[in-house]
């Protein structure tokens, strides 16, 4: 019924095209800009590159970045709880998904394990940037399925003109959750300088159902309504201050960021049945069989940014980012102590812009990165090592009449030196290119081809040891070669009356590393085993998008996004989207913005070797926003529904998906002021 529905309401909607243009027109020209180092000179020919901004962004933000970024084409998020949100991007994530905050790494521990969280925050965002093809060649190695850059103005490059700022407090249902944000800049004469911080805490989240379905005759072994240990408390804050000149500018920039958050007990802890409605206190004063695991993570960080003109001569723009990085977090189990992760880190990214020669306008640049990474304890299944990544890039773009080239070309080298062992080092080298042909001034068809090398990361090669929280025994080969992956996507875009979106890849990886579940059991530790191996797999998909606007200020979109992904000698890459599609209908009039969004996600049958399917589910969500402006500043009231439909929704990107559903019909509610 759901699905003819769908159908119904997008061919009824056609009919009333008109000739205005949407919104997210807009949007097009901000990600160029940024996700170019040629800026506003790029030739536009990024196809797959897409942004958050605005009030977009206002709508979508939540407490992870994954789940902020759920909804986007090709986007999906790999959970672990509520505490735990992290981006999937045509199937692909962690140490070939890059998350940056402003072009440099995160620098925490997120890619090590499912259970660790990304130390950025989407709530403190100007806009999120989703790069994909060979534009996130630029950003290295670990980027080769995606880049997510997380832009925020923590280091300002211009002067306000007057005092400006925000602050924002909103509600969350599902779990109780109540967020405080607050953002200030400021300047005078050739000074600039911004604060921003932000305050979350939750309750256990809640679900429908079991937490852990119960076998069929079998008693329940999980919580009923909720997930337990779910609860999460973090605060964030950050100050920076910028000299500002008439040809660039140089800042500093000081945050940290505090989160405790709780793993969902999934096989290390079973509890007596305690069937509470959605009204229990989150006391957990049932019985325990089991330890409870909950992380403690405190980031440190410090930025300098500089950018400047005219710098050298053929030079027409110099820009560097250089930061530096304390990290570390703690497992307690059941209150104590545990396994401490660390990471104390250095990265530092130059660019210089240079003129044109033979109609090739590009940029030359550098990468490097300096981090002393291990875990201490019990737990300790990645040994202390240091780690060393150098590389050297360059890109560039021409445009002759309707045609628009790019290529890029990257080497970079890697070494890990464990305390416990001899040194591990990897050579890669990367190649880009892509074509734009604007057939008309309302369509265009681009190509895009890259051959990208990833070096194995630190826990891939190293990895020797149970690891509680994600309940597995990781073992890793220190003789995993490096991957090598090609890539081919084809785009066409229409942008006319409606706008018009459609793109298709190929991505052919050989020595494809994964973390296979072995189906054998560590007798000890009473923990399945993974072994990280290395077998070729191919990944196919499409992402398609269609905008109408009509008459009155509505607009509909029709979306969907597939991917597919096997490995060549047989069986399925585990924990990759199903085919999902839907259709959003969105009315903007006066100060008033509504909207909805139905999104139908098929069953996941291809979970991979002794992994569970997943069922699909339809999934229904709505927004209301107000604003109100004053001779005093800008309100803006706003209200999401989330589930709808109440549906019982299990992710097959996650690791917990047995253990941990997504929450229940809940209501987010929030008011914003800004000056």
């Amino acid at each position: 019924m759901k699905t003819p529905f769908m159908v119904a309401l997008a061919v009824s909607s056609l009919p009333c095209v008109a000739l205005a243009q949407s919104q997210h027109h807009n949007e097009i020209n901000e990600v160029i800009i940024s996700a170019s180092p040629l800026q506003e000179d790029s030739a536009g020919i990024k196809q797959s590159v897409s942004v958050l901004s605005g009030e977009n962004l206002r709508n979508k933000a939540a407490a992870t970045i994954g789940e902020s970024l759920k909804d986007e084409l090709g986007v999906t998020n790999q959970g672990f709880g509520p505490g735990v949100g992290k981006p999937v991007i045509r199937g692909q994530s962690d140490n070939r998904v890059r998350v940056l905050q402003d072009g440099l790494g995160t620098m925490d521990a997120s890619t090590v394990s499912g259970d660790h969280a990304v130390t950025t925050e989407a709530l403190l965002a100007e806009r999120i940037e989703i790069l994909r093809g060979p534009a996130t060649l630029r950003y290295g190695s670990g980027a080769v399925g995606g880049v997510v850059n997380v832009i925020d103005n923590r280091i300002p490059d211009q002067v306000p003109e007057k005092l400006k700022g925000a602050v924002e407090y909103r509600h969350n249902t599902a779990s109780d959750q109540d967020s405080t944000v607050f953002k200030l800049d400021g300047g005078a004469g050739s000074w600039a300088w911004h604060l921003d911080g932000i305050y979350r805490e939750s309750n256990d989240l809640k679900v429908q159902g079991y937490a852990q379905e119960p076998e069929p005759g079998e008693e329940p072994e999980s919580t009923r309504g909720y997930i337990e240990n779910t609860d999460t408390r973090a605060d964030a804050f950050s100050a920076g201050l910028s000299w500002i000149g008439d040809e660039g500018f140089i800042g500093l920039s000081f945050s940290q960021i505090n989160n405790e958050y709780g793993i969902p007990p999934g096989s290390h802890g079973h509890h007596e049945e305690d069937d509470h409605d959605d009204d229990h206190d989150h006391d957990h004063d049932h019985e325990e069989e089991g330890e409870l695991i909950r992380i403690d993570m405190k980031q440190t960080r410090i930025d300098l940014k500089g950018e400047w003109a005219n710098i050298l001569p053929g030079i027409e723009l110099g820009r560097f980012r250089l930061g530096y990085n304390d990290y570390e977090h703690i497992e307690l189990e059941s209150g104590e102590k545990g396994t401490k992760f660390f990471n104390e880190a250095f990265e530092f990214r130059g660019e210089l812009v240079h003129r044109e020669i033979a109609g090739w306008k590009g940029a030359f640049g550098t990468q490097l990165e300096d981090r002393r990474f291990g875990a201490i304890g019990d737990e300790a299944f990645v040994p202390k090592s240091d780690i060393r990544q150098g590389g050297l890039f360059w890109v560039g773009e021409t445009t002759h009449n309707q045609f628009s080239h790019e290529l890029g070309a990257r080497f970079d080298r890697q070494t890990v030196d464990p305390d416990n062992g001899s040194k591990i080092s990897h050579n890669i080298y990367s190649l880009s290119a892509g074509s734009l042909w604007q057939v008309t001034d309302e369509q265009s068809l681009s190509l895009s081809l890259s051959r990208a090398e990833r070096a194995p990361v630190v826990e891939e090669l190293l990895s020797n040891g149970p690891h509680f929280a994600s309940q597995s025994f990781d073992v890793g080969d220190r003789d995993l070669d490096e991957e090598t992956s090609h890539n081919i996507e084809l785009g066409y875009r229409y942008q006319g009356p409606v706008d018009l979106k459609l793109s298709i890849f190929y991505n052919k990886i050989d020595d494809f590393i994964f973390k296979k579940n072995t189906g054998e059991e560590n007798e000890e530790e009473e923990l399945d085993i993974y072994q990280f191996q290395q077998q070729d797999a191919t990944f196919r998909g499409a992402e398609a998008s269609l905008v109408v606007p009509f008459k009155d200020n509505w607009q509909v979109e029709i979306f969907g996004d597939y991917v597919r992904a096997k490995l060549d000698k047989g069986g399925d890459v585990p924990r990759i989207p199903p085919l999902r599609y839907g259709i959003a209908l969105d009315y903007q009039a006066y100060n008033w913005h509504t909207g909805f969004r139905l999104t139908d996600v098929k069953k996941q049958n291809h979970a991979g070797e002794f992994e569970e399917d997943t069922d699909g589910y339809t999934r229904l969500d709505a927004h209301f926003n107000y604003h109100v402006d004053t001779a005093a500043g800008d309100w803006l009231f706003f209200a999401k529904a989330n589930n709808l439909l109440d549906e019982e929704i299990r992710n097959s990107t996650s690791f917990l998906r047995e253990f941990a559903p997504e929450a229940h019909l809940s209501l987010e509610l929030g008011v914003r002021y800004s000056f």
